[in-house]
């Protein structure tokens, strides 16, 4: 194994310092000084003879302790022994270390200027990664891990954030900044991350599957690849080339639709397994046929003919490396665009390689054709309409899905394809949006000939506030900040032009009588400046052109009731208020017509109650007609309330009892059988005089009156009396005193419209202030208290809010418990 020179420099300082510290250290333990004149004995002790007589000062190595005074030492090239106490270690601390401590300092400049080269060599290698491709998982991966060097800023293209990243790594703040680059990461699904830093969309793998699908019409080839390849002997290649293409090993349907006329082969496609592809060098791991194959591919794509490749992508990825190469012989951009063009007819996935290539070789490019051709690349509607890339990025917006339906110009197309498709349940429903639509677009050519009397236009206006976002938002100089830039310039000519159709969107709203509305505030204000230069404008054209909203049909009008159920209440009370006695028809028709487009409203069976109550006056058939038709559907409806008529109602609608037992029976009837239509023809007879047949035998009776004569004028009279009291016997009914809770209709706490009585509002503040929570036998004390019974109390209530609330109740049952629903709660205070 071969190590780095730097490594094995560093291997050898880091030996050369422990030999030289281990050196030292024995110098400094075995060698001593005498501190008088001493004798070196033959043995320890002074019985021993003495071999020689070592002078003051003279220096002895120590060889070995033989206890704790005598020592064996050596002198010159005599070895004996000596006495401990006279001998001095000698002293050589401060040389050591200082030599230490200069070593030492030595050590820790190298090791700083290794790590400063080794974050270096990663910020290089990430930058010239981030050029060719970036990916978010690998961006979320550095960010979150190394963002305390800023790696993330070279891998985005922000190299000079990353410079000061490292220069200030020893603070927490890079590791902040990185945390927060990481949230955001994490934020941003795939194809946003994509179009800010990868210079537009790149689809995804099954983007891609559902993007070819839709472009074939007759599908050349179905391509099956063999789950195992073919083994070839390959050894492992790594290219100095950073440029990493990843050919996906799905079996896929890689046909295309192409202007191109198909040719056959002259030859068989020899099958090359997917692999990632890293320069044109991985020709010279192919084998003998796959390398003649190439060329005759090459040769037929140079002369623009259409090979079909059957599949076998890595021929195409080696071509498109092949390309940029010779472009670097003949610097022919217009030639090298039209050959990436075929390419991507042949094998659609070098599309987006290309671009970004094409892109990279114009930014270093000074001509005037590059520099138009690079802003024309800037725009993904250039890239798609001229087959640089497969992404339509107007799929989805309202131009491209209403140009047919509606008949729309390539103006009013491009209107409204500058946002991408608002989702709200009420632009859902079709017909509010193409009402929507047609209003936006009338709104935008009035805006427009009103800005032309001030010599500009709606156009000139979105540029000049894209060109004004820089003085709010700081955009980094660095390799991406040209996407940045672009990026931000399309947000805010989205913004602008999503902001008049939600205005529009709003007056429909409320056109329709849909309460709910959605914010229209711009996304940048510019401090104001928006409005005064557009947003007061539009303001006003969308209030002086309300009366030409289309008016919705039944179609829409079932869809609009369906989401708001108290939404017949505005035509009904308009149906009170103009009804007259005469032209009570009038009231009738409007009543079916409410019927009919609010077959999907779950509370559809108030209409006729309310119907039912307020005809009983004017007239009594009709009214229980109604009331039968609010039986009919309160039985559909999730939960049978079968609520009564009122007394007072009951009273003004039957006169006798055979009238109220008849209508009971019909009533009993309709609900057992769910037969309306048997029961709307039965209620019509009710006030129908019933007449019984008596035959009288002429005979008889001239008997009877010849045997009681005395007594006929009596019996008469009697006879008379009674039929007198017969046609005068109404129904007694005692008026029944209906309790009623007093409403307070001058509340402060509660919104206008609202009626609050202050038992009421005193039971809401009891809820409100235990958390929004309270037990029902609190409630049953609360109205007992007050005289009333509890489920009264509670109903008063909601019916009192539920205008307010789309027909949702206030108070709600939750167990043993009543709660309210905080957001319903601020809904209807002031």
């Amino acid at each position: 194994m071969q190590l780095l020179p730097s490594l094995k420099d560093t291997i050898k300082y880091v030996s050369t310092l422990i030999l030289l510290a281990f050196s030292l250290n024995i110098f400094a333990t075995d060698y001593y000084i005498t501190t008088s004149d001493l004798n070196l004995r033959s043995g320890a002790g002074k019985n021993y003879k003495s071999l020689v007589v070592i002078a003051k000062g003279d220096t002895v190595q120590l060889i070995d302790k033989t206890g704790n005074y005598w020592v064996r030492i050596q002198y010159h090239d005599k070895i004996g022994y000596s006495s401990k106490q006279f001998l001095q270690k000698i002293q050589i601390h401060e040389v050591v270390q200082n030599e230490e401590n200069l070593e030492r300092n030595e050590s820790d400049s190298f090791s700083i200027l290794i790590g400063i080269i080794i974050l270096i060599v990663i910020a290089i290698i990430l930058t010239k990664s981030g050029k060719k491709h970036r990916n978010i998982s690998l961006a979320r991966f550095v960010s979150f891990f190394f963002g305390t060097f800023g790696f993330q800023k070279f891998y985005l293209g922000q190299t000079k954030k990353g410079i000061l990243s490292i220069m200030f790594c020893w603070t927490f703040i890079p590791s902040f900044i990185g945390l927060i680059d990481f949230i955001k990461l994490i934020s941003i699904n795939e194809e946003s991350f994509n179009i800010k830093f990868n210079g537009g969309y790149i689809p995804t793998k099954k983007t891609i599957i559902k993007t070819q699908k839709n472009r074939v019409n007759q599908p050349l080839r179905q391509i099956n690849i063999p789950p195992t390849p073919i083994t070839q002997n390959k050894q492992e290649y790594r290219s100095s080339d950073q440029s990493i293409i990843d050919i996906n090993s799905e079996n896929l349907d890689l046909t295309i639709e192409h202007s191109v006329p198909k040719k056959e082969n002259s030859t068989e496609v020899p099958y090359w397994s997917h692999s990632y592809v890293y320069s044109f060098d991985e020709l010279d791991y192919a084998t003998k046929a796959q390398r003649k194959f190439y060329f005759y591919f090459k040769n037929k794509v140079l002369n623009n003919e259409f090979v079909d490749i059957q599949g076998n992508t890595n021929y195409a990825f080696i071509l498109y490396f092949d390309l940029l190469n010779e472009y670097e012989n003949h610097r022919d951009i217009k030639l090298l665009e039209n050959q990436f063009k075929f390419l991507g007819q042949i094998c659609p996935k070098t599309k987006s390689y290309s671009l970004m290539s094409i892109q990279d070789l114009l930014r270093k490019r000074t001509d005037s054709y590059s520099i138009d051709k690079l802003n024309n690349l800037q725009d993904p509607n250039y890239r798609f309409e001229n087959d640089y890339s497969d992404y339509d990025p107007d799929a989805y917006k309202l131009g491209k899905q209403y140009k047919n339906k509606l008949g729309l110009n390539k103006q009013e197309v491009a209107w409204l394809n500058k946002f991408w498709n608002p989702s709200n349940v009420f632009i859902s429903i079709e017909g509010c949006c193409i009402a929507t639509i047609k209003q936006y677009l009338l709104i935008v050519k009035n805006l427009n000939k009103k800005l032309r009397i001030q010599n500009t236009s709606v156009a000139k206006e979105v540029d000049y506030f894209k060109e004004k976002i820089f003085e709010i938002k700081e955009i980094a100089d660095s390799y991406w900040g040209v996407y940045d830039k672009s990026y931000l310039k399309q947000r805010v000519e989205s913004e602008i032009y999503l902001t008049i159709f939600k205005r529009v969107e709003n007056s429909v709203r409320e056109f329709y009588g849909h309460k709910r509305k959605v914010g229209s505030l711009p996304y940048y204000d510019f401090n104001g400046e928006f409005e005064t230069r557009i947003g007061n404008y539009v303001n006003e054209l969308v209030f002086n052109h309300q009366d030409e909203i289309v008016q919705p049909d039944t179609e829409t009008q079932v869809q609009l009731n369906a989401q708001n159920v108290n939404r017949w209440k505005i035509e009904f009370n308009n149906l009170k208020n103009s009804f007259q006695k005469e032209d009570k028809i009038k009231f009738i028709d409007g009543v079916i017509s409410l019927e009919k487009v609010n077959q999907k409203n779950p509370n559809i069976e108030n209409i006729f109650y309310e119907a039912s109550k307020f005809t009983s006056k004017y007239d009594k058939v009709q009214s229980l007609k109604y009331y039968a038709k609010y039986i009919h559907y309160d039985l559909k409806s999730k939960k049978f309330d079968n609520k009564e008529l009122t007394k007072t109602v009951q009273k003004s609608l039957f006169k006798t009892d055979d009238q109220i037992n008849d209508f009971k029976r019909i009533i009993a009837e309709l609900i057992e059988t769910s037969d309306i239509q048997k029961a709307l023809d039965e209620i019509a007879k009710i006030y129908i005089p019933k007449r019984k047949k008596i035959k009288l035998d002429k005979a008889e009776i001239k008997k009877v009156e010849q045997k009681y004569d005395g007594t006929v004028e009596l019996l008469s009279e009697y006879l008379d009396t009674e039929n007198e009291e017969t046609n005068q016997t109404n129904l007694e009914n005692e008026e029944i005193e209906i309790l009623t809770i007093p409403n307070n209709t001058n509340s402060t706490i509660f919104i206008p419209g609202i009626s609050i009585g202050k038992i009421q509002e005193e039971l809401i503040n009891m809820i409100v202030s235990n958390s929004f929570e309270i037990h029902q036998n609190e409630v049953d004390k609360f109205a007992t208290e007050n005289g009333l019974f509890k489920n009264q109390l509670i109903d008063s209530i909601n019916e009192a809010c539920e205008e307010y609330l789309e027909g949702e109740a206030l108070i709600e049952e939750d167990d043993e418990n009543y709660i309210i629903e905080e957001s319903y709660y601020k809904e209807i205070i002031v």
